[in-house]
């Protein structure tokens, strides 16, 4: 088992009491399950209302239905089940993480500047130069509009909520049972068919060469959120960084980013933040030699103590 590089100045939450039947015996011991089993039932349902709706010619704004998925699909299993295994000081562990930010300036110059920069140039080196005109307006509102604007409306609805759950429940659990490694490598394919709404309607070979990249790519990606989490013990910079990736290229789902603006012609644009992220991930995976930031230490009991300060 791997914790973070800061929790062993940290003592570990008590856990709720043990041993109870029935519902809450079975969250307690199988704690990730239930938050699998409430996520692709109750949290997908929601994602797929819109599509069931428009086969009955019935037109549900899309995005509302996601954002109402990430917090009652994951964001709410994620306080409900910590509640029930590592009781109340787990749940104020959970939120000290999920809104530690102080974290290290270059932490935020590599989420906010080095990732999106990263991502334009390669998006100019598979496409060329921008589609759209490159008046200063155009640029200016691509940059504030498109990458700023775009952040904030993912992090806050969204994204924030997605890695407090992807990140802060269901990764930093696997870690203490495996690897860092296996941790992100196990955590890849669920989060990718979160996503899986966005591929119906696609040809089947289409639908599933995407599922395919989709979960390939995201291994490198949860190993860098992985190193970002167990450095800084922040899930807020987690979030951060996930919704930085949707700014610079598709967008919040409310308005386009700043790489879809740009690119209005080419939708593969909106894939460049995927390909950023994945190339980081795979730097931090060689530097740590797959040990991601965390520590070798072993808490003693089963739940998932809190980083104590951030880097």
């Amino acid at each position: 088992m791997y914790t973070t590089t800061y929790d062993r100045s940290q003592p570990d939450p008590t856990p709720a009491r043990p041993g109870r039947p029935g519902l809450a015996g079975f969250v307690r011991r199988r704690p990730l399950t239930a938050f699998l089993v409430w996520f692709s039932t109750v949290g997908q349902a929601l994602v797929f209302a819109p599509i069931v709706a428009r086969g009955y010619g019935v037109d549900l704004p899309a995005q509302v239905f996601v954002v109402a998925s990430t917090l009652t699909g994951l964001l709410l299993p994620a306080v409900v089940i910590t509640r029930i295994v590592d009781g109340a000081a787990g749940v104020r562990q959970l939120w000290r993480r999920a809104v530690d930010v102080w974290v290290s300036a270059r932490w935020y110059a590599l989420v906010l500047a080095g990732m999106p920069a990263l991502a334009t140039g390669l998006a100019l080196a598979f496409f060329g130069a921008p589609t759209a005109a490159l008046t200063t307006g155009a640029l200016v509102s691509a940059l504030v509009a498109g990458l700023l604007v775009q952040t904030v409306v993912s992090l806050v609805p969204n994204n924030w909520a997605e890695e407090v759950a992807w990140m802060g429940f269901v990764q930093a659990r696997l870690q203490t049972r495996t690897t860092p490694m296996r941790a992100a490598a196990l955590t890849a394919p669920l989060f990718a068919l979160q996503h899986v709404a966005l591929v119906v309607g696609s040809p089947l070979p289409m639908a599933v060469a995407l599922m395919a990249f989709l979960i390939v790519v995201n291994i490198p990606i949860r190993a860098l959120m992985g190193f970002a989490y167990n450095r800084t013990g922040s899930l807020f910079l987690v979030g951060l960084l996930h919704a930085a990736g949707n700014g610079v290229a598709a967008g919040s789902g409310f308005g386009a980013g700043f790489l879809a603006q740009l690119y209005p012609d080419q939708p593969f644009a909106s894939l460049m933040h995927l390909l950023a992220l994945a190339m980081i991930g795979l730097v931090a995976i060689a530097v740590t030699r797959a040990r991601l930031g965390a520590s070798g230490h072993r808490p003693t009991p089963a739940t998932v103590p809190m980083p104590a300060s951030a880097a």
